[in-house]
């Protein structure tokens, strides 16, 4: 009697940043014995970045190409193109995943529909959509920004009856700080309405309901606490200090991980309140808190790992490897959030200016930092940069350990400094 084929242990990924936690992702599941399957609507989109189409290339057993909108297509791609089968078993499939952003939903819908790991679809609807948060949170009386949804310029001036200049303005379905801006006035609120609800679409090419989410400006210092939710238990790792760059745009240029803040404790409280507002059930989520007079204010809830390195800033500190424990999540094992160290970590981005590289100094020179563990320039002579409006604007960071988060965050200013270019 023949023995039964011993089928791979499959992780689906469903799209993916093109650098970052997407391509660490894919090497991480291999290291711990998986068989990662990239499903993507487009694979030629990967090309633009080398590292990132040598990533899929060297750990992906299949690329699969389908309608990554559509959790029944996805569903049926998977179940049609790795077996064929009716179930996952079928198929060996333990999970499917994403660590962008915008198709959390999506692979929530999928794994859902297979029976697979993964978060309730309606929480990770209710997280991607910012209205959606801000409704679910102020029916369980979670402290947030007053808010309103215009459709739009018509309703500014009953909107400002309810919320005065200044006041923020951003799309309810966009990440990396696209679209977000802070308006001084009627003219600035006029212009930042018109932009986002005359779109159709998000960044991404997903289409929007047409529209803004105007936000009363909460004024403090801004943290994200790192949780992970399996089991029926949510697990706080930590608090992140952030490190926003000017306004109208909040771009993020660092984090320090744990907070140095005193009273920085008490955003925990208020996200395990606001995840439970939501539904949340499952995985990692990154979610932003200000501290205001008035005591923590609920930003944003993030369904994934936080972006901008910081589960590379929780695995430095704590010795935990977040974005491996998702991957082990989601493909059926049992987590384990165990702090292995208590140390500090940071990072710094650096932010161009208005203009054109000249020189960008040699990287070698970071070795005169002991702390510097990780980082990148994309500053080459020739090209032509801003200041940043949105995290994609950002030309490299710096990367830092040290026994306690102050000096993770003085070694790595020390560092960036010597990373910035010249220009003409």
């Amino acid at each position: 009697m023949t023995a039964a084929p011993v089928l791979p242990r499959r992780l689906a990924f469903l799209e993916s940043n093109l650098t970052g936690t997407g391509m660490r992702a894919l090497r991480h599941a291999v290291d711990l014995g998986l068989t990662p399957v990239f499903v993507t609507s487009d694979p030629a989109k990967y090309d633009v970045e080398p590292e990132t189409a040598r990533a899929i290339r060297e750990t992906a057993e299949h690329v699969l190409v389908c309608d990554t909108q559509d959790p029944e297509a996805i569903a049926k791609t998977l179940l049609t193109s790795l077996g064929p089968g009716e179930t996952p078993g079928d198929v060996g499939l333990r999970g499917i995943m994403t660590v962008m952003e915008y198709y959390v939903p999506t692979a929530a819908a999928v794994a859902h529909r297979l029976g697979l790991p993964g978060l309730d679809p309606e929480a990770a609807g209710r997280a991607r959509d910012k209205l959606r948060t801000r409704t679910a949170c102020a029916e369980h009386g979670v402290s947030a920004p007053a808010f309103r949804f215009v459709r739009s310029t018509d309703e500014i001036d009953s909107l400002l009856r309810e919320i005065p200049l200044p006041c923020v303005v951003k799309p309810i379905d966009e990440s990396a700080s696209i679209g977000v801006r802070i308006c001084h006035t009627v003219e600035q609120l006029t212009d930042g309405i018109r932009e986002i609800a005359e779109s159709p679409v998000n960044s991404k090419g997903q289409p929007r309901i047409p529209g803004a989410l105007v936000e009363e400006c909460v004024f403090g210092h801004e943290v994200s606490v790192e949780t992970f939710t399996f089991a029926g238990k949510t697990t706080v790792l930590g608090v992140t200090d952030k490190l926003l760059g000017t306004t109208p745009h909040f771009v993020e240029l660092g984090h320090t991980f744990p907070s140095t803040v005193p009273h920085a404790g008490r955003a925990a409280d208020l996200v395990l309140e606001a995840l439970d507002a939501i539904g949340f059930d499952f995985g990692p989520a990154h979610t932003e808190v200000k501290l205001t007079p008035r005591g923590p204010v609920l930003i944003e809830i993030n369904a994934r790992t936080g972006g901008d390195f910081i589960p590379d800033l929780v695995e430095q500190a704590l010795g935990i490897p977040l974005l491996e424990q998702s991957i082990v999540a989601s493909s059926g094992g049992v987590p384990d959030l165990a702090p292995t160290r208590a140390e500090g970590a940071a990072i710094r981005f650096l932010a161009g200016r208005d203009g054109v590289v000249d020189q960008a100094p040699d990287p070698a020179v970071m070795a005169n930092f002991p702390g510097v563990v990780a980082h990148r320039s994309k500053a080459e002579p020739g090209r032509a940069t801003r200041y940043p409006r949105n995290s994609h604007d950002r030309l490299g960071h710096v990367l830092t350990r040290a026994a306690t988060p102050a000096l993770a965050a003085a070694e790595a200013d020390a560092a960036l400094c010597h990373l910035a270019p010249t220009y003409r």
